[in-house]
């Protein structure tokens, strides 16, 4: 990477935080009318991860937002200690107030991906929703790296996220699907022409065969798809024991 890439990138982090920031008080609202599949993909999400509810799991969640999966991911392991990870201060703030404020059991930290600096086998659990497609593709396979390390052997990482669709004449369908459906949904065109504005900014999805071979090559292993509807995919893999 050139010194030039590397500033490029490193403005675009900033502008992703700054953009959540700013619509952070009105984002579950949006989202949910923006993603109709959203609490489905969530259910989808935790339907594969295989571990016993009452273990103290070590979960690092990439992208926490205001913590809707968070929530989720307390009340299927309360025992869990969750680490959740966002570039945004107000989400975290909202994140952290929905699951009770920051203690022994939520870490906090505000953070790029790319930035973070984490002790290696010290986790169970990494999941992400609709975080990762925020990274450039040549960061995606260096993350998927450094998770495999971040996990214990057996780990689980699993993901929720938008992949794209090949060949582009589906990408394209799909996209005019999605906009008759969010409406249907309750979506305004405010929001509509909000995501699809911050889609071309600041989104970067690459297909799902791309985030398999990343997965392999990081020595990932069981890489799956387990959920799918139009854009949105539920992915996940294992780190070997």
């Amino acid at each position: 990477m050139t010194a030039d890439s590397s500033q490029s990138l490193k403005f675009t982090s900033v502008s992703v935080g700054s953009f959540f920031d700013q619509v952070s008080q009105a984002y579950d609202d949006s989202i949910r009318k923006a993603i109709p599949p959203y609490l489905e993909m969530f259910d989808a999400l935790l339907g594969y991860c295989f571990f016993a509810t009452d273990k103290p799991l070590q979960i690092l969640e990439l992208g926490c937002g205001t913590g809707n999966l968070s929530v989720l991911l307390k009340e299927r392991f309360p025992q869990a200690r969750l680490t959740l990870v966002d570039l945004s201060a107000d989400m975290l703030k909202q994140a952290s107030d929905k699951l009770g404020g920051e203690g022994a059991q939520i870490r906090l930290v505000q953070s790029g991906f790319m930035d973070l600096s984490l002790e290696p086998g010290q986790f169970d659990m990494v999941i992400s929703s609709v975080a990762l497609h925020h990274l450039m593709d040549d960061e995606k396979p260096v993350l998927y790296q450094r998770m495999f390390q971040w996990l214990k052997p057996g780990g689980l990482f699993r993901c929720a996220d938008e992949t794209l669709n090949v060949p582009r004449s589906i990408q394209d369908e799909n996209m005019a699907r999605w906009a008759v459906w969010a409406r249907q949904n309750g979506a305004q065109d405010s929001d509509i022409n909000l995501w699809t504005e911050h889609a071309e900014q600041y989104d970067h999805y690459a297909p799902l065969s791309d985030h398999f071979r990343w997965l392999t090559q990081s020595g990932f292993i069981n890489v799956d798809c387990y959920w799918r509807k139009l854009m949105w995919t539920v992915f996940g893999c294992a780190r070997p024991l």
